[in-house]
Protein backbone atom coordinates (compact mmCIF):
# COMPACT_ATOMS: atom_id res chain seq x y z
CA UNK A 1 0.00 0.00 0.00
CA UNK A 2 1.42 3.58 -0.65
CA UNK A 3 1.91 6.02 1.36
CA UNK A 4 -0.78 8.45 -0.20
CA UNK A 5 -3.42 5.41 0.13
CA UNK A 6 -2.96 5.74 4.21
CA UNK A 7 -4.40 8.53 5.93
CA UNK A 8 -0.53 9.01 7.93
CA UNK A 9 -1.31 10.63 11.33
CA UNK A 10 1.93 13.09 12.12
CA UNK A 11 0.34 14.12 15.67
CA UNK A 12 1.99 17.19 17.92
CA UNK A 13 4.20 14.31 18.83
CA UNK A 14 6.41 14.92 22.26
CA UNK A 15 9.71 13.03 22.60
CA UNK A 16 9.93 12.34 26.46
CA UNK A 17 12.83 13.43 28.48
CA UNK A 18 14.94 15.55 26.14
CA UNK A 19 16.41 17.31 28.47
CA UNK A 20 17.61 14.39 30.33
CA UNK A 21 18.89 12.85 26.76
CA UNK A 22 20.75 16.14 26.42
CA UNK A 23 22.23 16.25 30.09
CA UNK A 24 23.83 12.85 29.63
CA UNK A 25 24.56 12.38 25.78
CA UNK A 26 25.40 15.70 24.43
CA UNK A 27 28.63 16.09 25.85
CA UNK A 28 30.95 17.12 23.29
CA UNK A 29 30.46 20.48 21.44
CA UNK A 30 29.87 19.69 17.81
CA UNK A 31 29.60 15.86 18.20
CA UNK A 32 28.68 12.81 16.57
CA UNK A 33 25.43 11.17 17.47
CA UNK A 34 23.05 8.10 16.27
CA UNK A 35 19.59 8.71 16.74
CA UNK A 36 18.53 4.97 16.25
CA UNK A 37 14.35 5.81 16.20
CA UNK A 38 14.05 8.67 15.04
CA UNK A 39 10.40 8.68 14.77
CA UNK A 40 9.37 12.40 14.31
CA UNK A 41 12.66 14.15 15.48
CA UNK A 42 12.51 15.23 18.76
CA UNK A 43 15.62 13.99 20.48
CA UNK A 44 17.94 14.57 17.16
CA UNK A 45 16.10 18.39 17.19
CA UNK A 46 16.83 18.31 20.65
CA UNK A 47 20.67 17.35 19.89
CA UNK A 48 20.73 19.14 17.00
CA UNK A 49 19.80 22.26 19.10
CA UNK A 50 22.59 21.63 21.86
CA UNK A 51 25.32 22.15 19.15
CA UNK A 52 25.92 18.64 17.46
CA UNK A 53 27.92 18.64 14.59
CA UNK A 54 26.09 15.96 12.86
CA UNK A 55 23.26 13.28 14.18
CA UNK A 56 22.69 10.36 11.50
CA UNK A 57 18.66 9.53 12.40
CA UNK A 58 17.62 6.18 11.70
CA UNK A 59 13.73 5.00 11.62
CA UNK A 60 12.02 1.60 10.51
CA UNK A 61 9.26 3.30 9.33
CA UNK A 62 9.42 4.95 6.08
CA UNK A 63 6.32 6.60 6.85
CA UNK A 64 7.90 8.39 9.56
CA UNK A 65 10.62 9.91 7.58
CA UNK A 66 8.35 10.79 4.81
CA UNK A 67 6.40 13.27 7.21
CA UNK A 68 9.89 14.46 8.43
CA UNK A 69 10.94 15.04 5.08
CA UNK A 70 7.75 17.12 4.06
CA UNK A 71 7.46 19.07 7.56
CA UNK A 72 10.49 18.39 10.02
CA UNK A 73 11.74 21.77 11.53
CA UNK A 74 15.38 20.72 11.31
CA UNK A 75 14.78 18.74 7.33
CA UNK A 76 16.34 20.97 5.99
CA UNK A 77 19.50 21.35 7.67
CA UNK A 78 22.54 19.42 6.84
CA UNK A 79 23.69 18.13 9.84
CA UNK A 80 21.00 15.77 10.11
CA UNK A 81 21.22 13.08 7.59
CA UNK A 82 17.86 10.22 7.62
CA UNK A 83 18.24 6.71 6.38
CA UNK A 84 15.41 4.25 6.56
CA UNK A 85 16.43 0.84 9.03
CA UNK A 86 16.44 -0.67 12.66
CA UNK A 87 19.07 0.43 15.01
CA UNK A 88 20.03 -3.46 15.06
CA UNK A 89 21.34 -2.49 11.35
CA UNK A 90 23.08 0.47 12.47
CA UNK A 91 26.13 -0.65 11.28
CA UNK A 92 24.89 -0.75 7.35
CA UNK A 93 24.46 3.17 7.57
CA UNK A 94 27.86 3.85 9.40
CA UNK A 95 31.48 2.61 9.09
CA UNK A 96 32.84 5.27 11.79
CA UNK A 97 33.22 3.63 15.17
CA UNK A 98 34.26 6.93 16.65
CA UNK A 99 30.52 8.70 17.19
CA UNK A 100 30.03 10.72 20.52
CA UNK A 101 26.67 8.94 21.58
CA UNK A 102 23.69 7.29 20.73
CA UNK A 103 20.41 7.40 21.81
CA UNK A 104 16.90 5.09 21.69
CA UNK A 105 13.59 5.62 22.46
CA UNK A 106 11.70 2.07 22.58
CA UNK A 107 7.79 1.45 21.54
CA UNK A 108 5.96 2.92 18.79
CA UNK A 109 5.29 6.33 17.97
CA UNK A 110 2.35 8.28 18.32
CA UNK A 111 1.91 8.17 14.87
CA UNK A 112 2.04 4.27 14.51
CA UNK A 113 -0.87 4.62 17.07
CA UNK A 114 -3.26 7.04 15.90
CA UNK A 115 -2.94 5.84 12.39
CA UNK A 116 -5.94 3.21 11.82
CA UNK A 117 -4.48 1.78 8.99
CA UNK A 118 -1.32 0.54 10.82
CA UNK A 119 -3.83 -1.58 13.57
CA UNK A 120 -1.67 -0.97 16.50
CA UNK A 121 -4.49 0.51 18.46
CA UNK A 122 -8.09 -0.86 19.99
CA UNK A 123 -9.82 2.10 19.92
CA UNK A 124 -10.06 1.94 16.52
CA UNK A 125 -10.72 -0.52 13.52
CA UNK A 126 -7.93 -1.40 11.52
CA UNK A 127 -6.32 -4.32 9.68
CA UNK A 128 -4.27 -6.89 11.77
CA UNK A 129 -1.01 -5.70 11.09
CA UNK A 130 0.84 -3.88 13.83
CA UNK A 131 4.77 -4.00 12.03
CA UNK A 132 6.55 -1.06 12.71
CA UNK A 133 8.64 -1.30 9.14
CA UNK A 134 5.67 -1.60 6.35
CA UNK A 135 8.01 -2.12 3.82
CA UNK A 136 8.76 -5.80 5.04
CA UNK A 137 8.29 -8.14 8.29
CA UNK A 138 5.06 -10.43 8.87
CA UNK A 139 1.93 -8.64 9.21
CA UNK A 140 0.00 -10.25 12.75
CA UNK A 141 -2.69 -12.03 10.41
CA UNK A 142 0.12 -13.39 8.87
CA UNK A 143 1.84 -14.54 11.96
CA UNK A 144 -0.90 -15.88 13.45
CA UNK A 145 -0.79 -18.27 10.75
CA UNK A 146 2.45 -19.34 11.73
CA UNK A 147 1.66 -20.20 15.28
CA UNK A 148 0.19 -22.77 17.41
CA UNK A 149 -1.28 -22.24 20.85
CA UNK A 150 1.86 -22.98 22.37
CA UNK A 151 3.96 -21.26 20.81
CA UNK A 152 1.96 -18.01 20.76
CA UNK A 153 1.25 -18.35 24.40
CA UNK A 154 5.53 -18.52 25.14
CA UNK A 155 5.64 -15.24 22.95
CA UNK A 156 3.02 -13.70 24.57
CA UNK A 157 4.54 -14.87 28.10
CA UNK A 158 8.47 -13.63 27.30
CA UNK A 159 7.19 -10.42 25.83
CA UNK A 160 4.55 -9.16 28.59
CA UNK A 161 4.85 -11.77 31.67
CA UNK A 162 1.29 -12.27 30.48
CA UNK A 163 -0.01 -14.54 33.36
CA UNK A 164 -2.97 -15.80 31.23
CA UNK A 165 -0.71 -16.42 28.31
CA UNK A 166 -1.93 -19.95 27.48
CA UNK A 167 -5.87 -18.83 27.79
CA UNK A 168 -5.48 -15.73 25.48
CA UNK A 169 -3.56 -17.76 23.24
CA UNK A 170 -6.15 -20.28 22.78
CA UNK A 171 -9.13 -17.37 22.30
CA UNK A 172 -7.21 -15.59 19.51
CA UNK A 173 -6.38 -18.63 17.46
CA UNK A 174 -9.76 -20.17 17.80
CA UNK A 175 -11.28 -16.67 16.88
CA UNK A 176 -8.53 -16.29 14.37
CA UNK A 177 -9.61 -20.03 13.02
CA UNK A 178 -13.02 -19.68 12.65
CA UNK A 179 -12.90 -16.80 10.49
CA UNK A 180 -14.09 -14.20 13.86
CA UNK A 181 -10.86 -12.45 14.02
CA UNK A 182 -10.20 -10.28 10.65
CA UNK A 183 -9.99 -6.76 12.41
CA UNK A 184 -8.30 -4.74 15.71
CA UNK A 185 -11.79 -4.29 16.38
CA UNK A 186 -12.65 -8.50 16.78
CA UNK A 187 -9.59 -8.55 18.90
CA UNK A 188 -10.85 -6.08 21.56
CA UNK A 189 -14.26 -7.07 21.33
CA UNK A 190 -12.54 -10.46 22.30
CA UNK A 191 -10.34 -9.37 25.19
CA UNK A 192 -13.54 -8.31 26.56
CA UNK A 193 -14.98 -5.21 28.43
CA UNK A 194 -13.37 -2.50 30.41
CA UNK A 195 -13.75 -3.29 34.05
CA UNK A 196 -11.10 -1.10 35.32
CA UNK A 197 -8.87 1.72 34.46
CA UNK A 198 -6.98 -0.09 32.17
CA UNK A 199 -8.35 -1.94 29.38
CA UNK A 200 -7.77 -6.24 29.46
CA UNK A 201 -7.23 -5.92 24.97
CA UNK A 202 -3.99 -3.54 26.72
CA UNK A 203 -1.98 -6.71 27.58
CA UNK A 204 -3.75 -8.48 24.47
CA UNK A 205 -2.00 -5.52 21.78
CA UNK A 206 1.37 -4.75 23.40
CA UNK A 207 1.69 -8.64 23.67
CA UNK A 208 0.89 -9.02 19.95
CA UNK A 209 2.60 -5.94 18.78
CA UNK A 210 6.22 -6.92 20.67
CA UNK A 211 5.87 -10.66 19.33
CA UNK A 212 5.14 -9.04 15.44
CA UNK A 213 8.21 -6.89 15.48
CA UNK A 214 10.34 -8.92 17.51
CA UNK A 215 11.08 -5.87 19.85
CA UNK A 216 13.11 -8.00 22.43
CA UNK A 217 15.01 -9.69 19.65
CA UNK A 218 16.06 -5.75 18.33
CA UNK A 219 17.10 -4.51 21.81
CA UNK A 220 19.45 -7.92 22.08
CA UNK A 221 20.61 -7.29 18.70
CA UNK A 222 20.67 -3.57 18.78
CA UNK A 223 22.43 -2.19 22.50
CA UNK A 224 25.74 -4.15 21.34
CA UNK A 225 25.30 -2.70 17.53
CA UNK A 226 24.94 0.95 18.86
CA UNK A 227 28.11 0.48 21.64
CA UNK A 228 30.20 -0.86 18.43
CA UNK A 229 29.74 2.28 17.16
CA UNK A 230 30.81 4.12 19.90
CA UNK A 231 34.08 6.02 20.57
CA UNK A 232 35.43 4.80 24.56
CA UNK A 233 34.40 7.39 26.64
CA UNK A 234 31.03 7.51 23.91
CA UNK A 235 27.52 7.33 25.84
CA UNK A 236 24.14 5.54 24.96
CA UNK A 237 21.22 6.20 26.39
CA UNK A 238 18.22 3.78 26.56
CA UNK A 239 13.97 5.01 26.95
CA UNK A 240 11.90 2.16 28.17
CA UNK A 241 8.43 2.07 28.69
CA UNK A 242 7.52 -1.12 29.65
CA UNK A 243 8.74 -3.26 32.25
CA UNK A 244 10.18 -5.95 30.25
CA UNK A 245 11.69 -4.12 28.00
CA UNK A 246 13.35 -2.23 30.85
CA UNK A 247 13.98 -5.76 32.55
CA UNK A 248 15.55 -6.79 28.98
CA UNK A 249 18.19 -3.49 28.98
CA UNK A 250 18.94 -3.45 32.29
CA UNK A 251 20.30 -7.23 31.90
CA UNK A 252 22.62 -6.40 28.91
CA UNK A 253 24.20 -3.84 30.59
CA UNK A 254 24.79 -5.83 33.84
CA UNK A 255 26.57 -8.33 31.50
CA UNK A 256 28.26 -5.60 29.53
CA UNK A 257 29.22 -4.25 32.45
CA UNK A 258 31.07 -7.21 33.84
CA UNK A 259 28.66 -8.37 36.17
CA UNK A 260 27.31 -11.97 36.56
CA UNK A 261 23.52 -12.15 35.13
CA UNK A 262 23.77 -16.48 35.46
CA UNK A 263 21.89 -18.47 37.70
CA UNK A 264 24.02 -19.34 40.73
CA UNK A 265 26.97 -21.98 40.73
CA UNK A 266 25.73 -21.61 36.84
CA UNK A 267 27.98 -18.86 35.67
CA UNK A 268 29.43 -18.55 31.96
CA UNK A 269 29.10 -15.50 31.19
CA UNK A 270 32.41 -13.38 30.50
CA UNK A 271 32.70 -10.81 32.52
CA UNK A 272 33.92 -8.27 30.76
CA UNK A 273 33.68 -4.83 31.14
CA UNK A 274 33.15 -3.12 28.41
CA UNK A 275 30.79 0.05 29.90
CA UNK A 276 29.94 1.80 32.78
CA UNK A 277 26.73 2.71 34.45
CA UNK A 278 25.82 6.42 33.92
CA UNK A 279 22.85 6.48 36.18
CA UNK A 280 22.19 3.38 37.26
CA UNK A 281 18.71 3.74 38.90
CA UNK A 282 16.98 4.90 35.92
CA UNK A 283 15.59 8.79 35.66
CA UNK A 284 12.51 8.81 35.45
CA UNK A 285 10.17 12.02 34.11
CA UNK A 286 10.08 15.22 36.25
CA UNK A 287 6.75 16.92 37.29
CA UNK A 288 6.77 19.05 35.00
CA UNK A 289 7.12 17.09 31.95
CA UNK A 290 4.59 14.74 33.28
CA UNK A 291 2.01 17.74 33.49
CA UNK A 292 3.17 18.76 29.97
CA UNK A 293 2.82 15.38 28.23
CA UNK A 294 0.74 12.42 30.59
CA UNK A 295 2.14 9.77 28.02
CA UNK A 296 5.83 9.75 29.69
CA UNK A 297 4.48 8.58 32.90
CA UNK A 298 5.66 5.22 32.32
CA UNK A 299 9.56 6.30 30.78
CA UNK A 300 12.48 5.42 32.37
CA UNK A 301 15.82 6.83 30.92
CA UNK A 302 19.01 4.26 31.62
CA UNK A 303 22.60 5.54 29.89
CA UNK A 304 26.09 4.15 30.04
CA UNK A 305 29.62 4.82 28.47
CA UNK A 306 31.47 2.98 26.62
CA UNK A 307 34.98 1.94 27.90
CA UNK A 308 38.39 1.55 26.21
CA UNK A 309 39.31 -1.81 25.45
CA UNK A 310 41.16 -4.08 27.72
CA UNK A 311 44.97 -4.73 27.05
Amino acid sequence: MSRREINIVRPAHLSVMRQEVIEYICLSSAGQYLDGTFGYGGHAEALLAAGAGQVLGLDQDQSALDAYRDTGSARHDPRLQLRHGRFSNVEEFTKLRDWDGAIIDLGPNSGQLLTAERGFSFSVSGPLDMRMDQSGGVPLEQCLRGHDATSLADALYEATGMRDSRRVARRILGAFEAGELTTTEDLAKLAGPRRGKTHPATEWFLGLRMVVNDELGEIRRGIPALLRCLKPGGRLGVITFHSTEDRVVKQLFKLLAGRCVCEERLCRCPRVETIRWVNRKPLEPSEDELRRNPRARSAKFRCVEKLAPQA
